[in-house]
């Protein structure tokens, strides 16, 4: 009886899981990442692995004692616990609740990639969300993380250029949190517009040689060199150049009428390429002020753990 009440909840936390996953404005292809702790094991979700076809095998069941001590007292950075994990797991592994959802809210995005960090930490602190500079995916990442909470003791994090993370443990409180978060972020974007664009980004035909370019006003060489969050130069790393004034075979450039495209783009550069059309047309041209730049963004897609991720959704 025991046993089956203990699959019951794994089970109820993996269709969580997939709510999250299949809301394309929380999380796109295989980034975002959620983990359960039952008794002595923690559930994490490997990595490359898509939240929004979550199931048994999305997710590595480990020992929580062996890996908390690992990345307690583990000097080296460069060494995962297991290969399978995701990056973020010592994310995971800090955070004490019962559960634990990372996603890559794409109105966070916008907020953090247009809004002054000295403006937006006290509005973020006062709705008991807290403020967590950008730092590369990892284990940094992780303690400071932790240091922040031990801080202020709140369950929600707001990721400069990243996204969001929320723990506890009720999933269901959990999940009204989300809500209520992104609730929260109508009061810093036109959150109707960004879901009616969402669904007129949804219904694109598929990306061959060229597509209509659906913010003709906006001109996209101002994004050049600024990568919004860390999946945008891992699995998209391409900058959109005008064709009047490219002067290289740029493998994207675009005009008033057409992003041509030049190469067929996979699954996941196609979701990548959907959330970028849609953060690009809630900005428009407006500055960005945090952003990651072209050496970090280049050293993410090239470490290791992000050459297995492309590798698994090639």
């Amino acid at each position: 009886m025991y046993y089956k009440l203990l699959l019951v909840g794994v089970e109820s936390f993996i269709d969580y899981s997939k709510i999250i996953g299949n809301n394309f404005l929380l999380c796109q292809g295989p980034g975002g990442n959620t983990s359960l702790k039952e008794e002595e094991y923690i559930y994490i979700k490997k990595s490359g692995k898509f939240l929004s076809n979550s199931n048994i095998d999305t997710f590595k069941k480990i020992n929580y004692f062996e890996i908390e001590n690992y990345y307690t007292h583990n000097k080296d950075k460069a060494v995962k616990f297991d290969n399978e994990l995701s990056i973020e797991a010592p994310l995971h592994v800090f955070l004490k609740s019962k559960y634990v959802f990372h996603y890559h809210s794409i109105s966070s995005i916008i907020i953090s990639a247009i809004n002054e960090s000295t403006n937006l930490d006290n509005l973020l602190i006062n709705n008991k969300i807290i403020p967590i500079k950008y730092i590369r995916p990892g284990i940094d990442l992780a303690r400071e993380i932790s240091l922040e909470k031990q801080k202020h003791n709140l369950d929600a994090y707001f990721l400069y250029n990243h996204g969001i993370v929320v723990e506890g443990n009720n999933k269901s409180k959990i999940m009204k949190r989300v809500r209520d978060i992104e609730s929260f972020f109508n009061k810093f974007i036109d959150y109707k517009k960004l879901i009616k664009l969402n669904k007129t980004i949804q219904i694109f035909p598929n990306f061959k040689d060229k597509v209509k370019n659906p913010f003709p006003e906006i001109n996209f060489d101002l994004y050049k060199g600024k990568y919004l969050f860390p999946d945008h130069s891992v699995f998209f790393p391409d900058f959109l150049t005008s064709k009047n004034v490219q002067k290289n075979n740029a493998a994207i450039h675009y005009d008033k009428d057409y992003i041509y495209l030049n190469k067929k783009l996979t699954n996941v550069e196609s979701i990548y390429f959907k959330t970028l059309l849609l953060i690009y047309g809630l900005i428009g041209d407006k500055e960005i002020v945090n952003y990651i730049n072209t050496n970090d963004g280049e050293n993410l897609r090239k470490s290791d753990d992000e050459l297995i991720r492309r590798r698994v959704n090639r």
